[in-house]
């Protein structure tokens, strides 16, 4: 008898958890706070895209990251920061009182070093931003983005070494507790801004990992330790090449708990975009009509890659070793849509882009330094040469314009001369290679030298000629439309020397820096 009526009660207790309706089950309540700054203590220093990628990873947040509430603050002082984390607490303050578990997520893209953020002429010291992220304890999990140059030092991380993939699954609502904080490079480095992707590395590949890009677990979900292991690898591969030097992006992680922190899941609304397995291949993915770039993909040969985006009109540019093509797709609601070469058109790699990862080579402004072969005999063989050019590029190939002069002195049995050899030549450039890191252009070359000579007697004689030959030049973008540019060229020149009509081999090598408009 006891235990049929201790069975009833059970039954009875059971149905009553059932009848709990589910809006009075614990839920989270997300915040966010973004803020951009294109201003730094040197005003010559200004960023492009800080301020408008946050505005985007802002409306990223809310239609993907379940947030009720992300504050976007565009150009913030100091002051802005510190009341919207005022407010920020206050609003997880009645959340919690409210009963709700509790998420705030905290991003900063702009200028800074290893002590400070750069707001226009102001500071935040990292030790107080720091000091105001562990005082939300309204917060059971803060996670903080800081996406500025030498931002390692909020984590303590000075090497450009790999910090090791941490194995604690960071989520799900009152399974975790506690402040991770993600930076795009260590304290000893440069963080980067790329033209072609419209934005700066780290938070390009953010964003394109909150997309989808960064779910290796393939369930719909993009968490916090999958999105670092995306952007740190992406972020490296994206400024190997660069002379700045790769970045480092960074974590610190204060945890207590187990489970996975979310940051973004697949809408049944969301259209997706399949990248075929293949080796070598980069897609980036435009957004039709405004012209933003939203992710740039890698291929790979062993997983199967996706990427999440709004329905509409899209433009995809597919990159291997010297070859670019593209096509435009239409994305319907809810949709897969595979992304494969088939069905791509090869596009010239001379047509320069704003965006899209091809070297934007069109007017430009170049001066190097270097050394040339000498051709007068009795001189040194080397001759230090400098050189300034003006380059055109008609998107099949370019015109280059240069002028080159060198100052040395020719010494012949008792003979002494001093001499002045300047020219002008005009080079045309087909492009051999585009890549977003190199550029490969090789043409004929002729020009027109001149050589002023000025005896032990002070006798002044000119000697013009007629030079011809190749040269090849190898560009990589340093910074924005800046370009470190090496030259080489070699061929012949016909002049007088001593009176006579002379032929001699000639060459040179040069190395400068060139700024394309």
């Amino acid at each position: 008898m006891r235990s049929w009526c201790s069975g009833l009660v059970a039954l009875a207790i059971g149905l009553c958890v059932c009848a709990v309706p589910a809006s009075a089950q614990p839920r989270q309540v997300r915040l966010g706070l973004v803020v951009g700054n294109n201003s730094g203590n040197d005003s010559t220093r200004r960023l492009r895209y800080a301020e408008e990628e946050v505005g985007r990873l802002a409306d990223l947040l809310r239609s993907t990251g379940d947030f009720e509430d992300v504050v976007a603050l565009r150009g913030a002082s100091r002051g802005d920061i510190e009341k919207g984390l005022v407010q920020v607490r206050q609003k997880l303050q009645a959340a919690k009182a409210a009963g709700n578990q509790t998420l705030f997520l905290f991003y900063y893209s702009g200028h800074g070093d290893n002590e400070a953020l750069e707001l226009g002429s102001e500071r935040l010291p990292l030790r107080d931003l720091r000091s105001y992220l562990e005082q939300l304890t309204a917060a059971d999990v803060r996670v903080a983005f800081v996406d500025a140059c030498q931002s390692g030092a909020l984590t303590g991380v000075k090497g450009g070494k790999r910090a090791p993939g941490y194995e604690v699954r960071l989520a799900d609502p009152g399974q975790v507790k506690g402040m991770a904080i993600v930076t795009s490079s260590t304290a000893n480095e440069f963080s980067q801004e790329s033209d072609d992707l419209g934005g700066s590395f780290f938070s390009q590949n953010i964003m394109a990992g909150l997309r989808g890009a960064a779910d290796t677990s393939h369930d719909g979900q993009v968490t916090l330790s999958e999105v670092y292991q995306f952007a740190f690898n992406r972020t490296l591969a994206n400024t190997a090449a660069s002379l700045v030097g790769g970045q480092h992006p960074t974590y610190d992680y204060r945890m207590a708990g187990a489970g996975e922190v979310v940051l973004t899941r697949t809408r049944p609304r969301d259209a997706r975009l399949a990248f075929a397995r293949e080796a070598g291949a980069t897609y980036t993915v435009f957004e039709k009509g405004r012209g933003d770039v939203i992710a740039e993909i890698s291929s790979s040969a062993g997983d199967d890659l996706y990427l999440s985006v709004p329905a509409g009109d899209y433009r995809i540019v597919r990159r291997t070793m010297g070859k670019i093509s593209e096509r435009t797709l239409a994305l319907a609601s809810g949709s897969v849509t595979p992304v494969e070469s088939a069905g791509m058109v090869e596009v010239a790699q001379g047509n320069p882009r704003s965006k899209g990862g091809v070297l934007d080579l069109r007017s430009s402004l170049g001066a190097y330094v270097g050394v040339s072969t000498s051709v007068v005999p009795g001189s040194p063989a080397f001759l230090g040469t400098a050189t300034v050019s003006y380059a055109y590029n008609f998107h099949w190939a370019a015109l280059r314009a240069r002028a080159s002069i060198a100052s040395f002195d020719s010494q012949q049995d008792v003979y002494h001369s001093s001499l002045l050899r300047v020219g002008a030549s005009v080079d045309f450039l087909a492009p051999l290679l585009n890549t977003p890191y190199l550029a490969i252009q090789l043409g004929p070359s002729v020009g027109v030298p001149m050589l002023r000579q000025q005896d032990m007697n002070g006798l002044i004689s000119n000697s013009f000629g007629f030079a011809y030959g190749g040269a090849a030049v190898f560009s990589t973008r340093l910074y924005a439309r800046t370009y470190l540019t090496l030259n080489l060229d070699g061929g012949g020149e016909v002049f007088r020397l001593d009176g006579e009509r002379v032929h001699r081999a000639a060459g040179s090598a040069l190395l400068g820096g060139v700024v394309a408009f």
